[in-house]
C-alpha cells in the first residue's frame, strides 16, 4: 500500500513543457498549404501561405497571413530543399491566435495509418 502511495499520479495532467512528444527544430521557409474544409471562409481562399517557424515530427508552428478556425482540416506542402524531395503532410489547426505579422497558427499532423 505504501509503494502506491509513493507512485506518481499518471491521471493528472501534464505540464505544459512536458506535453510534446517530439522534439523541435527552429526553422525559416516558406511553405503552402491547402484548407481542405468546405466551409464558405476555406472555399473563398483555399491557398495559404506559411511562414514556417518551428516543425517536429508532429506539427508545425508557423504565421499565416490568412485565419484559419481551430479544428480545420489542412495540407502542407514542404518543396525540395538541396538533396531532399518535396514533400506533403496533412493534420488540423489546433490554435489560430492574431499577432504583429498575421497569424500565428499551431497544425498537428495526422498519425500515419499501421501497416
Amino acid at each position: 500500500m505504501v509503494a502506491l502511495l509513493k507512485m506518481p499520479n499518471r491521471f493528472t495532467a501534464p505540464k505544459e513543457a512536458d506535453r510534446r512528444i517530439f522534439p523541435r527544430k527552429e526553422i525559416h521557409a516558406r511553405i503552402e498549404g491547402k484548407r481542405m474544409d468546405h466551409t464558405l471562409s476555406a472555399c473563398q481562399r483555399p491557398h495559404v501561405s506559411l511562414a514556417l517557424r518551428d516543425l517536429s515530427a508532429g506539427g508545425l508552428s508557423a504565421i499565416s497571413d490568412t485565419p484559419l478556425q481551430a479544428g480545420e482540416r489542412v495540407t502542407v506542402f514542404f518543396p525540395p530543399h538541396g538533396l531532399m524531395r518535396g514533400w506533403d503532410a496533412y493534420g488540423r489547426i489546433v490554435r489560430c491566435d492574431s499577432s504583429t505579422f498575421g497569424y500565428r497558427v499551431a497544425v498537428e499532423f495526422d498519425s500515419l495509418p499501421a501497416a
